[in-house]
């Protein structure tokens, strides 16, 4: 119980005053007098009654002493005071860690000035007395401190501190943040104390912020040119046109672009350069630049009268045409806030060159249309170049196919009369024999009397035969494969008790062969849609490209395949050695990987490119978000104090009745 104006209790002191009544009042005197009989029987009576009166006075004293005690307390308001919330200053701090905090201004990064802040604000809490809780909203959001106290004020400082004095380790990232997990983070400390304040220090504007204040440590004078994307795309021509999206924010700025290509068709010392210019105010933040070659100025399309070609806003021309390259380099020579993403790579610009031999007694039409559909097919990022060898199996003689030189081998009808090639795969189709070193051995073809038959069974699922069911195919005439060790069986023909093979496949470092034991020209497998696959599936599944994209953003994961056993990756401050295929990476940091492979078959090294880059959400350093994720924060209802005023009032009431009733009876 707490009284609301306790000096009312100086009321109680009528007490006293009571007591000092009592004690002042006349005492009746006891007389002996004569009576009569009537008399001395009164008295008598009177004895009788005595001790109960005492008793009545007694009470009617009690009475009088707590009627004047509950108006005391009547005067001092008592109350019975509400649950209080903790008084005590809880800060929830959230720094913002995402790419656009490494904006610099005066040689001080936007997340080095909040961690600054920040440091400041933990350090007066905690000297009053206050808890904090610090959240690093990095790409996963962590905490660093959690709900301290005043004892771990030199520790929180210290782990803040780390965040911008150690230059080695990366605290800021270069991909976005994650608010959705900072906020999280924060909800569990709401959930202890739903009184405690969340600020956010961030460089980027929220429309609707919640529950949550916003501290801005963004400078006046900050701003950002950047090359947000570019792409290389061969026109009808088949030559290279360069698109680049280029932003300028915080800034009404002319920023100059610059397309310097490498390696320009196929010479590996050639450089050509292209310049663009671009003015850029708050009305057109962004602007697209497109990098032509110089003989598309008179083409057909975009001119217009008399032939003349149709000037286009932002269109640059090379000085000469661009049919192959290296890589491409876009950038511009800005002193603006943030570097890091003032330039941007292309890597692909030289389709990797399958060469494929294809040697047989009696060629046919059904493997060259196969090679120029694929050909078509994988134009964008491969180039298919076969070349087609007929022999004579009566004069070995006059046989001129190479042994080397080549990344496929098929052989049709025949089989080398002495060792295999070592520098590519081997397709044997219908082999005649066996070839040297034991690889397989078969004594021919086995037939079916002429009529054609079904009955192949595929094996267990695998990369070739993807698509491919050759359990439809009639034929007639099959190789009578007798041993295979080494080989992965992927179909097979049950001729009575004996199983025999009818695709088998090897994927070794020293020896990749495959084996088709059908005949072409005794089957219908060519004239199905299953026969380009498995052709597609060869070429995909021995001689995967490394890469199938060459640009990724902070924050993506890139797939890579190997020609060899081991893939070896630098940049981006990381190296890693993979050995498992296909194998993942997530880029963290914004760099040109590389990435090496050593080719066992022959001892040959191949270098691949790409480049990762920072989002375009991040290098707009002025942008405006709509709103923050939801923070959830338990609405706590205030507990008013229960007022006692009307039960003293009836008690008082009800004491004053008693001594009231008292008083009335001269007797019980």
């Amino acid at each position: 119980m707490t009284l609301l104006t306790p000096w009312w209790l100086l009321g109680l002191l009528s007490i006293a005053v009571l007591i000092l009544i009592y004690i002042l009042k006349p005492n009746y005197q006891q007389k002996i007098i004569s009576s009569t009989h009537v008399w001395k029987l009164s008295l008598k009576y009177r004895k009788k009654r005595i001790p109960v009166s005492r008793f009545r006075n007694i009470l009617i004293f009690i009475c009088q002493v707590l009627i004047l005690s509950l108006c005391a307390f009547l005067l001092a308001r008592p109350v019975i005071a509400a649950d209080k919330v903790d008084g005590t200053s809880e800060q929830v701090i959230i720094i913002d860690a995402s790419a656009s905090m490494m904006v610099s201004y005066q040689g001080e990064t936007r997340f080095e000035r909040a961690v600054n802040l920040a440091i400041d604000n933990v350090t007066d809490t905690l000297k009053s007395g206050g808890v904090v809780t610090v959240i690093v909203a990095d790409t996963k959001a962590y905490p660093i401190a959690q709900r301290y106290t005043s004892e771990d004020l030199s520790y929180v400082v210290d782990e803040l501190d780390k965040l911008i004095m150690i230059p080695d380790e990366l605290k800021c990232s270069y991909g976005s943040a994650d608010m959705e997990g900072a906020v999280e983070l924060a909800e569990a400390v709401l959930l202890e104390n739903p009184e405690a304040n969340v600020y956010l220090y961030t460089g980027t504007t929220y429309v609707q912020t919640g529950d949550i204040e916003i501290v801005p440590i963004v400078e006046e004078d900050e701003w950002n040119a950047a090359v947000l994307s570019c792409e290389a795309k061969i026109d009808d021509d088949n030559y290279y046109d360069i698109t680049v999206n280029v932003g300028c924010y915080g800034r009404s700025e002319e920023v100059t672009v610059y397309c310097k290509v490498k390696g320009a068709n196929g010479d590996p010392y050639a450089e050509v350069l292209a310049e663009a210019y671009g003015f850029f105010n708050e009305l057109e933040e962004e602007k697209t630049f497109v990098f032509r070659s110089k003989e598309m100025q008179s083409s057909g399309s975009g001119s217009g009268e008399n032939n003349q070609p149709v000037v286009q806003e932002n269109v640059v021309y090379f000085n000469e045409a661009i049919d192959s390259f290296e890589s491409i380099e876009v950038y511009v020579e800005e002193a603006d806030s943030l570097s890091d993403d003032n330039q941007y790579r292309i890597f692909g610009g030289k389709r990797p060159v399958t060469r494929i031999q294809y040697t047989s007694s009696l060629t046919n039409n059904f493997i060259t249309g196969v090679l120029d559909s694929l050909r078509e097919v994988m134009y964008d990022y491969r180039d298919i170049d076969y070349e087609i060898k007929t022999i004579n199996p009566y004069n070995p003689d006059d046989n001129t196919y190479e042994m080397e030189g080549f990344d496929i081998y098929i052989f049709e009808h025949t089989v080398p009369e002495e060792k295999l090639p070592d520098d590519g795969l081997i397709i044997f189709i219908d082999p005649d024999k066996s070839p040297k070193g034991n690889v397989f051995k078969t004594n021919g073809a086995a037939t079916t009397g002429g009529m054609a038959i079904k009955g192949i069974q595929m094996g267990d699922p695998h990369p070739l035969t993807n698509m491919v069911d050759l359990s439809k195919v009639q034929f007639s005439k099959l190789s009578n494969i007798l041993t295979y060790d080494g080989f992965d069986v992927l179909a097979t023909f049950k001729n009575g008790a004996k199983d025999m093979p009818v695709l088998l496949a090897k994927n070794d470092p020293e020896q990749k062969i495959v084996v088709l034991g059908l005949d072409l020209n005794y089957c219908d497998f060519s004239m199905t849609l299953d026969f380009p696959v498995l052709f597609y599936n060869i070429i995909e599944y021995y001689m995967p490209l490394t890469l199938k994209d060459f640009s990724y953003q902070v924050g993506d994961t890139v797939t890579m395949n190997a020609k060899g056993e081991k893939i070896t990756l630098v940049g981006g401050g990381a190296e890693e050695v993979f050995t498992k295929f296909p194998a993942e990476f997530t880029v963290t940091r914004p760099d040109t990987y590389t990435l090496t492979q050593e080719i066992a078959l022959t001892g040959d090294y191949i270098y691949d490119y790409f480049f990762v880059g920072i989002s375009n959400f991040e290098s707009n350093i002025t942008k405006e978000v709509d709103a923050l994720p939801a923070l959830y924060k338990q609405i706590v209802e205030e507990k008013e104090d229960r007022d006692l005023l009307i039960w003293f009032a009836a008690a008082l009431v009800a004491f004053l009745f008693i001594e009231w009733w008292l008083q009335s009876r001269e007797y019980f």
